[in-house]
């Protein structure tokens, strides 16, 4: 029989039941962005076959989306427009009236 404890205790890494971080590909790019990738390759580059259009918004989803990202807190593509465009959008989460319950 084999032991795996050295192993295990030299090479490997624990692995948290939940995951509080995202999932990134390559270190750089999070598992959203791939597929916001994917889904602009798919609308712009094989329905509407446009190519500028398609390498245009992989720029911005791929090349500015992680810095953008990267630069501000988590939550900057959901609370920056509602900050900036003074948008108010009442439901459960922030309902209206006096108490403010987001931004």
């Amino acid at each position: 029989m084999y032991e795996y404890e050295s192993l295990k205790e030299n090479h490997g890494s624990k692995v948290s039941q939940t995951i509080d971080s995202p999932i990134m590909v390559f270190d750089y790019f999070e598992l959203t962005e791939v597929f916001a990738a994917l889904g602009a390759m798919l609308i712009f580059g094989v329905i509407l076959y446009s190519w500028g259009l398609m390498l245009l918004s992989l720029v911005l989803i791929l090349g500015v989306g992680p810095q953008v990202r990267k630069r501000n807190k988590k939550g900057v593509y959901l609370h920056w427009p509602y900050r900036k465009f003074f948008m108010s959008l009442p439901g459960l989460i922030n309902p209206k009236g006096r108490k403010k319950y987001s931004d």
